[in-house]
């Protein structure tokens, strides 16, 4: 069965890698937010929940989940894996949102604009309470054109309390070029961007540089899916730190950062949760192991709650990292056998989506106080079988919002 689901994610991943380009609509020097107050922290948790959607559903199902992430609030729909990427703030006693409403299965976009009005709810949420009735009123419009098709959201419940933690976890710190946001894959930006989309942590690909430099890149080889600058061309470690960051520029335009710009990031600018190392080469392996070491040190300093996790996906990867003193080992997740994975004494196993859901394994590693995630899991009727049948605790994917949605969706 799950053979012929891996093909279909086949089709359906390379249906997604396109030439085209994705507006990304915004309302510029229009936009009512640059006259609005910061909210507090107890708007952003009373307003946050699951919403009916009474005007709007043919376009973005028939409920929404309304979720807060670093101060800023997203909305993620039911229908084609729909969000919205918001901006908020108090303006004349109403709760204002501002954004821009996205398909992540397809390139519809366009602008949005909400209003929680003062009798509807918001002055009670800009009291600090938690009022009887929410009505979040607005428009939405096409690319950039000004919205003008009615929507109404109306407060139907929390999202019930999780009874573990659960990692969404975006694929190349967020989303993959092919998924065509603003960003680029493995980018400080993207890093930053991820939250946005649903995710509570990221997976970043690490190569070393030839002078020994550890950067984010996926590929192999330098080429235009990635880089602008048709001139570098061969492996990717061919080529200085120097060299990268002065001739080269990912797709969207962002400098190739450090494995340590990246972590720093996350951990001073996000409020992320796991951060998931995939080792591309076996030296890399002993070269990040200090970085990884004092990042946890870092942590620990700040009280912050994120992980910083070294991935172990093949064999010679494996065996580079028992070849570590076991005082100088990073904490690990291991992709191989539930055996290499006690071996290595890593704390989460991950298994590929396609074995499927693996109850009894699972079920091991959490009598053994292992965790287990899946990767890279996308379709919507995958997610949701997965999140149903499946008691793994995180999912890598290319779509954080898809599974964002149904996970705070579940009753």
């Amino acid at each position: 069965m799950y053979r012929v689901l891996a093909l279909i994610s086949l089709v359906l991943l390379i249906s997604c890698n396109t030439d085209e380009e994705l507006l990304i609509p915004s309302f510029g020097k229009d936009s009512d937010l640059k006259k609005a107050k910061q909210l507090d922290a107890s708007v952003m948790a009373n307003s946050e929940g699951i919403y009916a959607v009474e005007q709007g559903n043919i376009t973005f199902g028939d409920s929404i989940v309304l979720k807060w992430n670093n101060g800023k609030p997203s909305i993620f729909c039911g229908l084609h894996g729909g969000f919205m990427i918001l901006g908020a703030g108090e303006l004349d006693k109403e709760i204002i949102f501002e954004g821009y409403w996205r398909f992540a299965y397809g390139l519809e976009t366009g602008l949005v604009k909400f209003t929680i009005a003062e009798n509807e709810g918001a002055k009670e949420l800009l009291a600090g309470n938690m009022p009887d009735e929410i009505v979040v009123r607005g428009t939405f419009g096409r690319d950039n054109s000004t919205p003008l098709a009615l929507v109404v959201f109306k407060f139907a419940r929390k999202i019930r309390p999780a009874l573990r933690t659960f990692h969404i976890l975006g694929h190349r710190g967020g989303a993959r070029n092919s998924d065509l946001h603003p960003y680029s894959e493995n980018s400080i930006e993207m890093i930053q961007f991820a939250e946005h989309l649903g995710a509570t942590g990221v997976e970043i690909d690490i190569r070393l540089t030839l002078d020994g430099v550890p950067m984010l890149y996926h590929d192999e080889k330098m080429n235009t899916r990635l880089i602008k600058a048709d001139f570098l061309v061969g492996p990717f470690s061919d080529y200085t730190s120097g060299q990268l960051r002065k001739f080269a520029a990912l797709i969207n335009g962002e400098k190739i950062p450090t494995l340590t710009e990246a972590l720093e990031v996350a951990l001073y600018e996000t409020k992320l949760t796991f951060i998931w190392l995939d080792i591309k080469t076996p030296d890399v392996v002993a070269k990040i192991a200090p970085i990884v070491k004092d990042f946890e040190q870092r942590a620990a300093q700040q009280s912050r709650n994120i992980e910083f996790i070294m991935g172990l996906p093949d064999e010679d990867i494996y065996n580079a990292y028992l070849a570590l003193p076991e005082a100088d080992r990073p904490k690990s997740l291991c992709e191989l056998s539930v055996d290499q994975t006690r071996a290595s004494n890593a704390i989460v196993w991950a298994p590929r989506w396609t074995l499927g859901t693996v109850l009894d394994d699972v079920r091991k590693m959490h009598d053994e106080g292992r965790r287990a995630f899946t990767w890279t899991l996308d379709g919507g009727a995958f997610i949701a079988e997965f999140l149903r049948d499946g008691e793994f605790d995180g999912f890598l994917t290319n779509y954080p919002s898809m599974v964002a949605y149904m996970y705070y969706m579940r009753k």
